[in-house]
């Protein structure tokens, strides 16, 4: 009985077959390790952007528009205390009070794009301008009424403190909440965009590994089969690609790891320092302004007396039942909003804030009119030599929140450049390496 051909032609289907299978695998493996890679950068370079770049900047922004509100209320309050025998300086009040109003006017123009996929935020955004048009008639009167008082450098008329307490009201118990609860609002933009992306960039890097693993696995038993049917050494293109897929899965995954430390700093050390610090800065404004208001309205004074204090425990909390209390117990191991800075910054802030609190305990026993020229001179200089502290941190961390912005954009754009080419590259090698073998079948 005559033997036929069919037995081996089916062999050289089979290992023909196995060959193809074993090479697309390998091909499919390396093709979802570059989606994986692409993916985990398109989402965490996203989340950079939304942080560094859009939403970010914005949400700082109305958080400036907090302190600028405060420092436009306190700004008429210090023109109003003058009088015109402090006529430059009144007036450089004024004249850093329409500077305000243009600041004002910025902060509100970019809280509300940010705010154009939010209804809720838009209201408050154009509450704010309604509110703060009714805030400047009013103000206005009063520098009107005061300017024809023409007092002296003392506590002004009482018709005068009535209208500038209308505006004063109008600011603190309407303007400031809505400006507070904008920041709140936008800042969850900010929240979100890191939780997602952060979990987001831990399952890339979980995928880029596993896909990686599974591109070596292929590759190696394709290696391996070709050697051991052919009995030959492995091929010099395979082992190229497995040495490309290799890189690109070690590679990727480093990248992938630089850029979601970058966000993470981006976001801890960056974005919510400098919102803290910016904070911060603007109630500490506001505190100073506290200061003005209770020299200028004597109907109030028991109430700002209070404000300051509850200003003074959240910038930084010890326990204390009154405001002489506050301040004999300051201490450096205080908590509230700067209770997290540490080293050197901690203790350089806090001597120059304790120095501002030292300076207000001196002018509330003073009498009246010399209180008003101790609060021109030397408290006004120890609450500006505080500030210009919490304006350099506030530098400091921007700077950060800039650098690391920058690292992520950096390896994002390495990425980009080396790692489609390799695995293309390695893709085109695997054909290579297989074509010969699968010549001889044909």
């Amino acid at each position: 009985m005559a033997v036929t051909a069919t037995p081996r032609v089916r062999r050289e289907q089979s290992v023909s077959g196995r060959v193809r299978t074993l090479a697309g695998l390998s091909l499919l493996t390396l093709a979802l390790l570059l989606a994986a890679i692409l993916a985990g950068a398109a989402g965490t370079g996203s989340g950079l952007r939304t942080i560094g770049h859009d939403a970010g900047p914005q949400v700082l922004a109305t958080t400036g528009l907090y302190r600028q509100m405060s420092e436009m209320d306190a700004l008429v309050a210090e023109a109003l205390l003058l009088g015109r025998e402090y006529g430059p300086q009144q007036q450089a009040d004024l004249t850093g009070y329409d500077q305000r109003r243009l600041e004002i006017s910025e902060s509100l123009l970019k809280a509300y794009r940010l705010a154009l996929d939010d209804p809720a935020e838009r209201r408050t955004v154009e509450s704010l301008v309604e509110g703060l048009g009714r805030y400047e008639r009013l103000a206005t009167q009063a520098r009107l009424l005061d300017a024809q008082s023409g007092h002296t450098a003392r506590r002004p008329p009482d018709h005068v403190v009535e209208a500038y307490q209308k505006a004063t009201d109008l600011m603190h118990r309407e303007l400031l909440p809505q400006a507070y609860n904008l920041t709140l609002e936008t800042g969850t933009i900010v929240r979100r965009a890191h939780a997602a992306e952060r979990s987001a960039s831990s399952l890339a890097r979980s995928a880029v590994v596993v896909t990686g693993l599974l591109a070596l696995a292929c590759l190696l038993t394709l290696q391996v089969y070709l050697a051991r049917r052919f009995r030959r050494v492995f091929a010099p293109a395979l082992v190229v690609a497995v040495v490309l897929a290799a890189a690109g899965t070690v590679t990727g995954t480093a990248l992938l790891i630089r850029q979601g430390e970058a966000l993470e700093e981006a976001k801890r050390r960056g974005f919510d320092a400098v919102l803290t610090l910016t904070r911060a800065r603007a109630i500490s404004r506001s505190m100073h302004g506290d200061q003005s208001r209770y020299l200028l309205d004597r109907f109030r004074k028991d109430t700002y007396e209070h404000t300051f204090l509850d200003k003074a425990r959240t910038i930084a909390a010890v326990e204390s039942t009154s405001l002489p209390d506050y301040q004999s117990r300051l201490h450096l191991n205080f908590q509230g909003l700067l209770g997290g800075l540490t080293g050197q910054d901690r203790r350089r802030l806090f001597a120059v804030y304790q120095n501002f609190q030292r300076a207000d305990a001196r002018m509330r026993t003073m009498p009246a009119d010399a209180a008003i020229k101790f609060w021109d001179g030397e408290l006004t200089e120890t609450y500006e030599s505080y500030d210009k502290v919490l304006e350099e941190l506030v530098r400091r961390h921007e700077s950060d929140f800039e650098r690391a912005v920058d690292r992520g954009g950096e390896a994002l754009e390495r990425l980009w450049q080396s790692i489609p080419a390799g695995l293309a590259v390695g893709a085109l090698l695997v054909l290579v390496g297989v074509w010969p073998r699968l010549r001889e079948y044909r």
